[in-house]
């Protein structure tokens, strides 16, 4: 184990013996100053907020409870559909895109329907 320290914040990082050929190394917040890295290995400096993210991620929440728990909330509401846009306003402005005369974009417009019935109109 090699065992690395923050010149000014007094933080050590044991990583594992076997040296790679690059190592992400946090800049200190205040002085910019990028970790050492091993003898051989590039250092390539990451902000302290992007290094920690990646060194420590958060801990994922779980989906399913462990056996034998009950949940005691309800579940957040979901929408009922799928998100689909707007086919008439979709229409209304693919119509007045040049690009419409291309055979696969003239296809979706072709596929929405008559423009001329909006059912709010």
């Amino acid at each position: 184990m090699a065992v690395f320290a923050c010149a000014g914040c007094g933080t050590e990082l044991t990583v594992p013996v076997a040296e790679p050929d690059i190592a992400l190394v946090p800049r200190h917040q205040w002085t910019g100053a990028a970790w050492p890295a091993p003898s051989g290995t590039v250092a390539v400096p990451l902000d302290a907020g992007v290094w920690t993210y990646l060194a420590f991620p958060p801990p994922r929440l779980a989906t399913r409870l462990p056996a034998g728990e009950e949940r005691d909330d309800p579940l957040p509401l979901r929408p009922a559909f799928l998100f689909e846009p707007d086919r008439y306003l979709l229409r209304h402005h693919l119509a007045r895109l040049p690009a419409v005369r291309e055979p696969w974009l003239r296809a979706i417009y072709d596929r929405l329907g008559d423009g001329r019935h909006h059912p709010g109109a």
